[in-house]
């Protein structure tokens, strides 16, 4: 199990910002924090090594960029999930994999052109190793997500 990080409350609000747009200026997330740009670097910067920030993900304007379909894929399979994905990457616009544990081998997220086109494809993926169970779940889009919601430190007393 991971190591519990210690954030403050303002490691808490720089998080918020960052999670509703990763690309808001240091001198935006000073002026919303009441500190100096470099003291809001200063904390990215500890964040970034603590472990806490580690990247950041977008989900662009699908349809300006030809994608109609975002789409979780869950995989009963005994076959070597790298290989599996190797063929995701080349077949499809893989932008999520994990192996799971439960009732899916592993959970993909992937963008398609249409649903025509992911279903050739994880036919062809289904054809070619020994795939137990394929569950896809078409999303209507890209998230809605209330990012407001997220507690990041759920172990500060209130």
């Amino acid at each position: 199990m991971a190591k519990t990080v210690e954030i403050d409350d303002i490691d808490e609000k720089i998080l918020h910002i960052l999670i509703q747009d990763a690309r808001t200026s240091l001198k935006e997330i000073a002026k919303q924090c009441g500190l100096s740009s470099v003291s809001v670097l200063n904390g990215i910067n500890r964040l970034k090594k603590l472990g806490v920030i580690t990247g950041a993900t977008l989900f662009p304007a699908l349809d300006k960029l030809g994608f109609e379909i975002v789409a979780t894929i869950g995989i009963e399979t005994d076959a070597d999930a790298d290989e599996i994905l190797k063929m995701f990457e080349s077949y499809t616009t893989l932008i999520e994999a994990a192996n799971s544990i439960g009732e899916y081998d592993l959970c993909v997220l992937v963008f398609a052109k249409n649903l025509s086109s992911l279903n050739e494809k994880l036919e062809a993926i289904r054809r070619r190793f020994h795939i137990r169970k394929v569950t896809v779940n078409v999303w209507s889009g890209p998230p809605n997500s209330n990012f407001e919601n997220i507690e990041l430190n759920p172990f500060k007393e209130k």
